[in-house]
């Protein structure tokens, strides 16, 4: 149901990108093309959102060992990407046309944007109701399950995407307003570079976290320290080493390491009380994905990260 929901918000917002552009470039207005552009990104964090949902359903095979986890920041490097290009080029147009001022139809705007407002509106509504609905469902539920919370988080993120364009397309019906009953021309332009430069800081955060993400840099929130006295906590460990973390999607924090144990006599079942502890305790620190593999002293290799060779 939410997918099909989110599919429609998708059609509805794409229908207003057209319009808006096609409008934008009859008015003359660039805010009016910002705002289409911006939308556009919002339709991508909501694509996000879909491909989350459909793709975090499905199994993993052989050929696709991690599955399908990368597509969400693989679309959010795409979106954030695009919306830097696009947003640079605006504020070079607009400081370009502060110079060279140029006639604006401001009932385009003003009309267009209105109607902005309403698609924007209804679907930051929509989503809205979706991430309660979602959170309900959860609260009905007597175990903790980070899959919904992922959903909730997307859903969320979208909700706010949406919400924001709709503040902005009200600015630029208040734009075309001052135009229409004043001729006040370079309002398009100061409107066009402060969405733009808007737009960018908001999107740094998510371009350089999908970057990261896709690059396999650690960002998971825990210090070396902490993860040294957690893992080192039980005496036998003598060292850990080819350590490996990850964040390859919002829902996944991957960790793999190997421990040196200084008794080659452990059993099997002593070794796996070490790792267990050690398990649960990751699992504390917001790890869902965990491989541990456990060493003699032969193996000591005085170092924490893996050396490739």
């Amino acid at each position: 149901m939410n997918t099909t929901k989110l599919l429609w918000i998708i059609l509805f917002n794409l229908i207003i990108i057209v319009s808006e552009i096609a409008f934008g470039l009859i008015s003359n207005s660039f805010a009016l093309i910002a705002d289409a552009l911006h939308n556009t990104g919002d339709v991508m964090a909501v694509v996000i959102t879909y491909i989350a949902l459909k793709l975090g359903a499905r199994e993993t095979t052989f050929k696709y060992t991690f599955g399908y986890l990368k597509a969400e920041m693989m679309a959010a490097f795409v979106n954030s990407l695009f919306l830097f290009i696009t947003m640079t080029y605006m504020i070079y147009e607009s400081i370009n046309r502060l110079y060279n001022p140029e006639v604006i139809e401001p009932l385009y705007m003003i009309v267009v944007g209105l109607i902005a407002v309403l698609a924007n509106g209804v679907s930051a509504y929509i989503l809205n109701n979706m991430g309660v609905e979602h959170h309900h469902d959860n609260e009905q539920e007597c175990h903790h399950d980070h899959h919904h919370h992922h959903e909730d988080a997307n859903i969320y993120s979208a909700y706010l995407h949406m919400l924001a364009d709709a503040l902005i397309s009200v600015g630029v019906v208040v734009a075309g307003v001052f135009i229409y009953f004043f001729e006040i021309y370079s309002i398009d332009s100061f409107l066009t570079i402060l969405f733009s430069l808007y737009i960018l800081k908001h999107s740094y955060p998510l371009l350089k976290k999908s970057f990261l993400s896709l690059m396999d840099v650690n960002t998971v929130a825990i210090s070396e320290e902490v993860l040294d006295a957690l893992i080192l906590r039980d005496a036998r460990v003598v060292e850990y080493h080819d350590l490996h973390i990850n964040q390859p999607s919002s829902k996944y924090n991957f960790i793999s390491f190997h421990i040196v144990l200084d008794d080659n006599a452990l059993s099997l079942l002593e070794c796996e009380k070490i790792t267990d502890t050690i398990r649960v305790e990751l699992q504390q620190h917001g790890f869902n994905h965990i491989l541990i593999q456990v060493d003699t002293d032969q193996n000591i290799k005085n170092q924490t990260n893996c050396k490739m060779n």
